[in-house]
């Protein structure tokens, strides 16, 4: 089995906290891990990033924002440091960025996550970037602001959807990529984007570490869970196991645009 994790927060402390590093990415490269895209919430976990992607050739790193850390207008100093950040490494992903009116309900904060979010927009399209995106609850406005880039369908990747289908079509019809996680295993209605989405358009994520209730035990995500999400795939679409690692590899090396 090969596989990916195409949404982990690998650098962040609490992370850290669950996992040892070096002997846990010894371990998922045994198990067959071909890479994991490290996102960030913030330049200190971007700048993590950038030097764990050094020692680490299968961590691919993610620059950006979460929509959380968004609490403060954008500044030019904000912006400058991030503008060296990327200027660090060839292969990078812009993410995990967006916008969120789920878990945040402060709306004063509303226009601050839009400004880094465009700001991040702005440098994928600029630099022919893959973005990683966070959309609970504002999955409509993000759709709009999107359409407002020239960013490549294929280096869209929507994070763990679980929003209006009518927004879900709409997605599909611009031949976005999804992530599938850890979630299905446990009776989530994330499945139906399994179920809706074209094969050629998922990739798999842990989204590490939250954590997960898998048959009545609580499971840590991670790298190392993945190949029960590639089980669970098998089980709903009509591919065997070597199909599926096909295709998902060439899903991430057409969302990525690694070698």
């Amino acid at each position: 089995m090969r596989f990916h994790d195409a949404h982990c927060h690998i650098a962040s402390k609490s992370f850290q906290k669950d996992f040892e590093l070096e002997s846990s990415m010894r371990k998922w490269i045994d198990m067959g891990l071909d890479y994991v895209i490290g996102v960030s919430t913030k330049y200190s976990e971007s700048k993590k990033i950038l030097d764990l992607s050094k020692e680490y050739e299968k961590i691919i790193p993610g620059i950006g924002v979460h929509p959380w850390s968004a609490k403060k207008p954008i500044t030019d100093e904000i912006k400058e440091s991030f503008f060296h950040l990327f200027s660090e490494s060839k292969q990078v992903v812009v993410g995990e960025i967006g916008l969120d009116y789920h878990f945040i309900k402060n709306e004063e904060r509303y226009p601050y996550q839009e400004q880094y979010f465009r700001f991040f927009l702005q440098i994928a399209e600029k630099n022919n970037l893959p973005v990683n995106i966070h959309l609970k609850g504002a999955e409509e406005d993000v759709a709009s602001i999107l359409s407002t880039y020239r960013i490549k369908s294929s280096n869209v990747l929507i994070h763990w959807y679980s929003g209006p289908t009518q927004t879900l079509k709409k997605f599909i019809e611009r031949d976005y990529f999804f992530t599938i996680n850890p979630s299905i295993l446990t009776g989530s209605p994330h499945i139906e984007v399994l179920k809706e989405v074209s094969i050629n358009r998922i990739l798999t994520e842990s989204d590490g570490n939250v954590k997960y209730t898998i048959n009545n035990e609580r499971v840590i995500g991670s790298p190392g869970i993945i190949p029960k999400v590639m089980n669970k795939i098998i089980e709903i679409t009509p591919y065997d196991l070597d199909e599926i690692s096909k295709i998902l590899y060439d899903n991430l090396r057409n969302y990525t645009n690694i070698g």
